[in-house]
């Protein structure tokens, strides 16, 4: 038995393969099967931002190419092997989402959807990046002050900076205004922030003589 295909559309990746088999039953018999047609699939993902830990995300597919009708898909996290179902009703046509429960460190990593169609066709989508950061832990204020978290320009983490909350006090250490955060490991790096102090004008020399 040998197998011979033909491209039909396309060049190196052929959007449809066409194979027979052709039976050799003696020395001058042959016989040659009906075609299959195999035709490739092509899917896009949507990209995932990062996220904090303690939220979810949706991870979300739509074929471009291939099957008509989907008939079930599982998500899998790629580092740890573990797959979820993707519920029927996620599953509409030729697009596919999933949400994820609540979200920690673990779950970051890679991710691809598997995916069978009714003809048993199967078919496995590109890998997409799932980055989930961490939070530092809630700062108490120091006195007479208020805390403004702000994200760092240009990067993943945070910082977290004082100014005074009452009229006329000022700082009173400078270099202890700002903490930064490590969202990849959910640290700072400091852990002391100043408060702000009254300033103290003493009496003129005049107001003493008075």
């Amino acid at each position: 038995k040998q197998w011979y295909q033909r491209r039909v559309r396309g060049t190196e990746a052929a959007d449809e393969v066409v194979y027979h088999a052709v039976l050799t039953l003696g020395a001058n018999i042959t016989v040659t099967s009906s075609n299959i047609t195999l035709r490739r699939v092509t899917a896009r993902l949507d990209p995932v931002g990062p996220v904090f830990e303690g939220n979810i995300v949706t991870f979300s597919a739509t074929i471009l190419q291939g099957p008509d009708l989907i008939s079930s898909a599982v998500i899998r996290h790629q580092e740890s092997g573990r797959e979820k179902s993707v519920c029927a009703e996620n599953i509409l046509g030729n697009f596919i989402n999933y949400t994820t429960g609540i979200l920690f460190s673990s779950h970051q990593g890679t991710y691809k959807f598997r995916i069978k169609f009714i003809d048993d066709v199967e078919f496995e989508t590109d890998e997409i990046s799932l980055l989930v950061k961490r939070k530092c832990r809630p700062l108490i204020a120091p006195p007479n002050t208020e805390l403004i978290q702000e994200q760092v320009q240009g990067s993943l983490d945070y910082k977290i900076s004082v100014k005074c909350s009452v009229p006329n006090y000022v700082i009173m250490f400078d270099d202890q205004t700002t903490v930064l955060c490590d969202t990849s490991t959910g640290r700072y790096n400091a852990t002391t922030l100043t408060p702000c102090a009254r300033v103290y004008i003493p009496p003129s020399d005049d107001k003493l003589g008075s």
